[in-house]
């Protein structure tokens, strides 16, 4: 399924320091995916030290990342991942 990203993400991403490949990766090699607000889903990877988590949608013929973030293990578990 092709990956694209909205105008925020791609704005998260460069304010972050957050390399698109990596985000492809979080979404195609996750640790684990889980469903949040508004029919939304999460992945979370572990990159150098941080956890990546990539807010997306799922449409027809597509995933549409909505926002990309850098976590600790506290907000990665707020998020509601349980396999930490």
């Amino acid at each position: 399924m092709e990956v694209r990203f909205s105008e925020h993400a791609l704005r998260r991403a460069k304010e972050r320091g957050i390399d698109i490949e990596l985000v492809k990766s979080a979404i195609r090699d996750p640790v684990d995916v889980v469903d949040v607000k508004f029919g939304r889903k999460a992945s979370y990877k572990q990159f150098d030290g941080y956890y990546l988590v990539v807010i997306f949608e799922e449409q027809k013929d597509e995933i549409v990342v909505v926002t990309v973030l850098k976590v600790d293990k506290v907000r990665l578990r707020r998020y509601g991942f349980n396999r930490i």
